[in-house]
């Protein structure tokens, strides 16, 4: 029995394609959360929300194929709190990197306008909005988290960074 070596070569190359198929991914994104159960589980909420939408994200963002490695992971929430709460707060952002992701396209117009504008930036939010420093802890370990919050006609933005390289 003789193998043909001229075969190989277009064995390999149909072998590649179909695993490199295998690894990419066919699935929608997950929507974004509205649980504030959920929310509260993962981060310490220091005020009453009535209702939350959020998301967590890496960056880069996955979007298929083999997963790279991630720089940053963000929480990015608009939550209808039970009160006003932030205007209680004094403290302005300071410069905070907001990541190129982060403007979801669930988010209401002002606040996606707002993270886009900054997006892949260092931004002091303080004189963009009425925005003001926040920090929290995660839930399950206390490690502490910092970011910033947006206020907007009775609705907040919470944007944190969960974690970095």
């Amino acid at each position: 029995m003789t193998l043909n070596l001229m075969k190989w070569p277009r064995f390999l190359i149909a072998g590649a394609v179909v695993l490199l198929g295998a690894c990419s991914n066919n699935e929608a994104k997950p929507a974004p959360s509205n649980d504030v159960a959920a929310l509260g589980d993962l981060i310490n909420l220091q005020f009453p929300v009535r209702s939350a939408r959020w998301e967590s994200f890496g960056t880069p963002e996955y979007t298929g194929g083999v997963p790279g490695p991630t720089d940053f992971v963000t929480l990015v929430a608009e939550l209808e709190p039970e009160q006003d709460w932030l205007s209680d707060s004094q403290d302005p952002t300071g410069e905070t990197y907001v990541a190129p992701e982060a403007a979801r396209p669930w988010l209401s117009a002002y606040f996606r306008t707002l993270l886009e504008k900054n997006k892949n930036s260092r931004a002091d939010l303080s004189a963009q909005g009425n925005c003001r420093m926040y920090s929290t802890t995660i839930k399950k370990s206390g490690r502490p988290v910092n970011g910033f919050m947006c206020n907007n006609a009775g609705h907040l933005l919470m944007y944190l960074t969960l974690s970095s390289s």
